[in-house]
């Protein structure tokens, strides 16, 4: 934990390789209790950062919050709408409630001031892609087919590496066919530019 740094999120079964869960939930749970950990909500802790700045403690991200859930469960997700767009760059605004497509079930989370919904979703949009595809595939669905304007996709090429481009273009085949033109028109615009 102390490699990762300040901010990381934990589950027990993060330490599946050394020792049982209900060995490493103790143990997480005597680490909160001594003020080392934080706990984000039940079964998921963080080492806390203190912020000079602000005199606080510095919470963990959602999105870093959600990703232990998923490990824990072996659930595939994805952000998805204004959470999507804010990833990627697209939109500025930091959305209060959290959504998030999963290969798992339906669930919601208060986590501090914010709303976590996990929203079940087909595998396809999920499952065989990368986390970059993925959260790409969720900002284009948010914006709509009508909504991918060049503009948009401009945009988006430019926060992506060539390398991102690239992965979306390969692995958006099997997807739906206005994705996968959208990537094709990503990635000819960082081809190009």
């Amino acid at each position: 934990m102390a490699a990762e740094g300040p901010g990381r999120a934990f589950t027990a079964a993060d330490f599946a390789d050394i020792t049982s869960a209900r060995n490493a939930g103790n143990v997480l749970g005597r680490m909160h209790a001594r003020g080392e950990l934080a706990r984000a909500i039940r079964g998921v802790y963080y080492v806390p950062e203190r912020s000079e700045l602000l005199g606080a403690e510095v919470p963990a991200s959602v999105d870093e919050v959600v990703r232990a859930v998923a490990r824990a469960n072996k659930w595939v997700i994805a952000p998805a709408g204004d959470a999507a767009l804010n990833a990627l760059g697209l939109d500025t605004q930091v959305p209060a409630r959290h959504v998030y497509v999963s290969s798992g079930p339906y669930k919601t989370y208060s986590y501090g001031p914010y709303e976590i919904e996990l929203r079940h979703r087909a595998n396809r949009d999920l499952l065989g892609c990368s986390p970059v595809t993925r959260t790409i595939v969720q900002a284009l669905k948010a914006l709509g087919r009508g909504g991918a304007s060049d503009e948009a996709l401009s945009a988006l090429a430019r926060n992506l590496t060539d390398e991102d481009a690239e992965t979306f273009l390969e692995e958006s085949r099997g997807l739906t066919s206005w994705v996968a033109e959208a990537a094709e028109r990503i990635w000819e615009q960082r081809r190009d530019g």
